[in-house]
């Protein structure tokens, strides 16, 4: 794991950003916290001429988005040892989510890679002006559905979609949640969830 500012990001800092993203992405990375925002966000800085006492205040934010991501995550030890999965937890506390969601979809029965990008999913719906509860409990229906990472990456889309024709986001994303519990209720679609049958007994010669 890298623990302080890759020398190919150096010559893209302003000058009073380097020493300040070394110290945070090496004490990030020693709390198993992914150091990519951190820097991510000291370049957007530098790159739009933020004085260097906001663009500290914005590392340090990211940097307790992450810490409050991975304390979300401990309910899972996989989720909570994955700085792609901290890194998407943080992402959705930015855009709305609270803790208290990131942990509630970290507990969803589906694999680790679905739940990461459901965690993103959830934020983006927030973005889109659905509420948190009903963010949440879409894509918590969509992961109990077994409904694949395609498929989660299609739930703006189809909630913007139920807003074009006169529906509010809560409404939209409360309408998508039934269809998904109702086909949880229903099992996984043919094909999908299942071992796949046993061969027949060989033709006899």
């Amino acid at each position: 794991r890298t623990t302080a500012v890759p020398h190919r990001w150096d010559g893209r800092l302003s000058r009073e950003i380097p020493a300040l993203a070394t110290e945070l992405g090496t004490a990030a990375a020693a709390r198993g916290l992914p150091i990519d925002p951190i820097l991510q966000k000291a370049i957007e800085g530098s790159a739009k001429g933020v004085p260097a006492d906001r663009a500290a205040a914005a590392m340090r934010l990211v940097v307790s988005q992450l810490d409050a991501s991975h304390g979300a995550l401990t309910g899972s030890a996989a989720l909570a040892a994955d700085t792609v999965a901290i890194a998407a937890g943080a992402s959705a506390l930015t855009a709305g989510l609270k803790d208290r969601d990131v942990a509630a979809l970290s507990r969803s029965a589906a694999p680790a890679p679905d739940i990461i990008v459901g965690l993103r999913v959830a934020g983006t719906l927030v973005a889109l002006g659905v509420p948190t509860t009903e963010s949440v409990s879409l894509v918590q229906a969509s992961l109990q559905a077994g409904r694949p990472a395609g498929e989660l990456l299609s739930l703006p889309g189809q909630v913007q979609t139920q807003v074009a024709k006169g529906a509010t986001p809560a409404q939209a994303a409360a309408g998508l949640a039934r269809g998904a519990a109702a086909q949880s209720r229903r099992g996984p679609p043919p094909g999908r969830g299942q071992p796949p049958p046993h061969p027949g007994p060989p033709p006899h010669p």
